[in-house]
């Protein structure tokens, strides 16, 4: 036999004859284990397994996978006692310098040990002599960390135990590990292994003795120390018991089983209110460093690990909290803690029946914008409604507390004599103070503020998730556009009408109603609609989706926008006032894309952070091998859409070496076989908000809303974009806010000092008249059309009494303040505005 297959066979020998020594000068006859058998059979086979093994790895060091090796799959199927030859076979030490380092060597030193380790784990009979033996050679051994699979061979100790004092040659081998452990130890501190491996042979050798390996070190664990030195003997030793116990949670990605099965009575004997309660504490106090690397937070993962096991009302947010904050990015190192992260993650996923754990899961997803997270996210939510025997989106609609409030969206909590209120609309959240005597106050007294300082920030807490959730809800409802989401009418009246926080926004947006009669836009009014013809019944039956203008005629659509000026409301997302992007002929010209939003210079930082607002995946891109597209997956639609962009190469970079600017290209809509479609074929809805959203990117983000490039930046080389872009043409973002502020403009304090242009506001001041661009916000002093920088800031006085038909628009209320400021410039304190005046 020659080649890699003769090698290996002579590695282990056959036949009836002494195994032959390999080709391999380096190598040395491996030693027998004492007592244990000359299994020449069990050789056979563990050669077999090593020649398929190695010959999958292609020479590679990689890790050694068994599953789908013929030899293995059949051994598996083969005797107990068989088995057990094999793996007392398949483990043999490997002394110092025993064999030369190639890829085929580590390959079958690792293959024996992943036999022996997983043969091992399963219940097989080992006696205790043949344990013993085992335990004798791992303890004699160079390294006891590597090599032997000492963990598993403890198990199976633990296995034939089963709690009983061990005796003979099985407890002198016990002590000798033991022994040699500590003596390893004795001149420094104990690692994870050793401290481990010590406290499972000592509860071997003395069960029920208490445990007393001192906690990991680390920041964490002086943190807690004090606390922990100050509690009664019996209740110090079972925090320690659970602590030790978390901190050996090990490093996989979550825990198996059989830990988590340890772990639940540790956590009964202290209450489950108790440790919960702890919890939160440490979660809250504790903001991982990722420069200086913590140890001692293992014990914090554990017990987050270990919250999954008792569902407890209001752990769900906090430990929602706490994954965002591990998550949250250093500068120039990464997130605090992704292990961390993970774990609190984990423990959500698994609490999925607590309240609002679901919920904490969708708005973390709303929340965590890095790709690694989003797509562990994504995982977590597809197994639970799976398992729930639900949709993603199902799960969502049903998922979302009610935080206590009444259908009008208010909950009232008391504080000391005062009331405090939070209020629910559908553009924000609001809190509001009465005294005992039900007057209004504008905050709580100095006293309350001083004695009530838990129940203040429980408030102030409640009122951030609240308003995290209503703008999760807001933007889920903008978003359901381009997935086509819609509702039969029985499942939108339970999922919207009946619930108090999503009543609010349902009551300010324009739903469409399909039914036996066509199709009706309308509004909720209480239980009725509110058609632009009258009001009429709700239906029982039909489909409902939120409506969009291009679901009506312009007639139409002018006319639910003049609605919901003349009643006052704020929509929680641009929909009445909402721009349409329909097909123009250039575009069906080129077919396959669109040029539209080509030729833009943008801010690249910006550009991401919205790009991730906006559910779009992107990536810096820089001087490195990081190409990518920025790109939205629509799933409904099996597209996705992308806007293609490059870095653009001024010689303008961060610290961390990333190009400032980047230069904007096609949108494209590329189908699931990776080819684009062809522009037409698009669904008309999603076309218009693929295009808004891309239009958004350009109007945020462009350069000519940067006064640091009025000179066209690095050596003029943009001058042209600038002020093409600056002062240019309307997009149809700014043709939309154009008409926006010609509709309120008559009913401004400083109407009389106004006049819509085509491009322009032109505000008359005291001095002088000034335009504002409706796309840019940029300013021109008329009429020498010289540029005025003035950087937004507080709203002047003037803006507060405005009521806008919609939120969301930054640069419409940028533009008004402007207008606000510049109609008196006798107000105006600024010295950088004053010299350019």
């Amino acid at each position: 036999m020659t080649g890699i297959f003769g090698r290996i066979a002579g590695l282990f020998g056959g036949g009836s004859e002494p195994p032959s020594p390999p080709a391999d000068p380096g190598f040395r006859e491996r030693p027998r284990v004492a007592g244990l058998p000359q299994a020449t059979e069990a050789e056979r086979i563990i050669a077999a397994i090593c020649a398929e093994v190695t010959a999958a790895q292609h020479g590679r060091f990689a890790a050694i996978k068994l599953t789908g090796i013929a030899r293995w799959e059949e051994l598996k199927r083969e005797s107990d006692a068989l088995q057990v030859e094999v793996a007392l076979a398949a483990i043999v030490p490997r002394p110092r310098g025993s064999y030369s380092y190639t890829a085929e060597s580590w390959t079958v030193e690792e293959t024996r040990k992943t036999i022996a380790s997983q043969l091992i784990r399963k219940k097989l009979p080992f006696t205790a002599a043949q344990l013993a033996g085992l335990i004798d050679q791992w303890a004699s051994g160079t390294w006891l960390q590597y090599g032997i699979p000492g963990q598993p061979i403890l198990g199976a100790v633990d296995r034939l135990l089963d709690g009983k004092v061990p005796d003979g040659p099985l407890r002198a081998a016990l002590d000798k590990l033991r022994n040699r452990l500590l003596a390893d130890t004795a001149h420094g501190q104990q690692n994870k292994f050793e401290a481990g491996t010590i406290a499972r042979v000592a509860a071997m050798l003395e069960p029920g003795s208490v445990d007393t390996r001192a906690l990991p070190a680390g920041a964490f664990a002086t943190m807690i120390a004090s606390w922990l030195d100050a509690l009664d003997p019996a209740a110090r030793d079972a925090w320690r018991a659970l602590l030790l116990h978390a901190a050996g949670a090990g490093d996989k990605a979550k825990p198996v089983a059989k830990w988590l099965a340890e772990g639940a009575p540790l956590v009964a004997a202290l209450g489950e209110d108790e440790v919960a309660a702890r919890l939160v504490a440490w979660m809250e106090a504790v903001t991982p460093d990722p420069s200086r690397p913590d140890i001692s937070l293992d014990m914090l993962k554990g017990v987050v690990w270990l919250s999954a096991g008792f569902a407890r009302e209001g752990l769900a947010g906090p430990v929602g909290r706490f994954a965002e904050k591990c998550f949250r990015k250093v500068p120039g190192i990464g997130a605090r803690s992704v292990k961390l992260g993970n774990a609190a993650l984990w423990a959500l996923s698994e609490t999925s029946d607590a309240p609002g754990a679901a919920a904490e899961l969708f708005r973390l997803r709303a929340r965590l914008k890095l790709p690694s997270v989003q797509k562990l996210l994504d995982g977590r939510l597809a197994t639970l409604a799976d398992k729930l025997g639900s949709n993603v989106a199902d799960l969502e609609d049903g998922s979302l507390p009610d935080f206590g409030l009444a259908a009008d969206g208010t909950v009232k909590r008391r504080v000391g004599d005062l009331v405090a209120t939070i209020t629910v609309a559908a553009d924000g959240v609001t809190l509001a103070w009465a005294g005992s005597d039900g007057r209004a106050l504008k905050a709580p007294p100095a006293s309350v503020q001083r004695d009530f300082k838990p129940e203040l920030a429980a408030l102030k807490q409640a009122v951030k998730d609240v308003e995290a959730a209503r703008a999760t809800q807001a933007l889920r409802l903008e978003q359901g556009w381009q997935e086509d989401r819609s509702w039969d009418v029985a499942a939108w009246r339970r999922t919207f009408l009946d619930h108090p926080l999503r009543r609010q926004l349902a009551l300010a947006l324009i739903w469409r109603f399909d039914g036996e009669g066509g199709p009706v836009a309308a509004m909720p009014e209480g239980d009725r609609l509110a058609t632009l013809a009258g009001d009429t019944a709700l239906p029982e039956t039909g489909s409902v989706r939120l409506w969009h203008p291009l679901d009506s005629d312009p007639e139409d659509v002018l006319a639910w926008r003049r609605r919901i000026m003349d009643l006052g409301i704020t929509q929680p997302i641009k929909q009445a006032h909402r721009e349409i992007y329909v097909l123009t002929d250039a575009e069906r010209r080129t077919d396959i894309y669109s040029n539209r939003f080509a030729a833009h210079i943008l801010r690249q930082h910006q550009f991401r952070a919205l790009c991730q607002a906006r559910g779009w995946r992107f990536e810096f891109l820089g001087g490195w091998d990081n190409w990518n597209v920025p790109s939205r997956a629509i799933p409904h639609h099996g597209l996705t859409i992308e806007y293609h962009v490059e870095a653009v190469d001024n010689d303008q970079r961060s610290a961390a070496y990333v190009p400032l600017h980047l230069a904007t290209d096609q949108v494209r809509f590329i189908g699931a076989d990776g080819r684009p479609v062809p522009l037409e074929t698009v669904s008309p809805i999603l076309f218009s908000e693929a295009l808004r959203d891309v239009d958004l990117f350009v109007a945020v983000t462009s350069v000519a809303n940067d006064p640091g490039w009025t000179d066209g930046g690095p050596e003029g080389r943009f001058g042209g974009y600038w002020r093409e872009w600056a002062f240019g043409d309307l997009s149809q973002n700014a043709e939309t806010r154009r008409a926006l502020i010609a509709s309120i403009a008559p009913k401004l304090a400083i109407a009389d000092r106004l006049e819509i242009g085509d491009k322009f506001l032109v505000v008359r001041g005291n001095r002088q008249k000034y335009a504002i661009h409706f796309g840019s916000s940029n300013i021109q002093i008329l009429p020498s059309n010289r540029y005025l920088c003035i950087v937004s800031g507080p709203a002047p006085k003037g803006m507060e009494s405005i009521k806008l038909p919609f939120a969301g628009d930054s640069l419409l209320s940028i533009i008004l303040s402007k207008a606000f400021l510049l109609a008196d410039e006798s107000r105006i304190t600024d010295p950088t505005i004053l010299r350019q005046l």
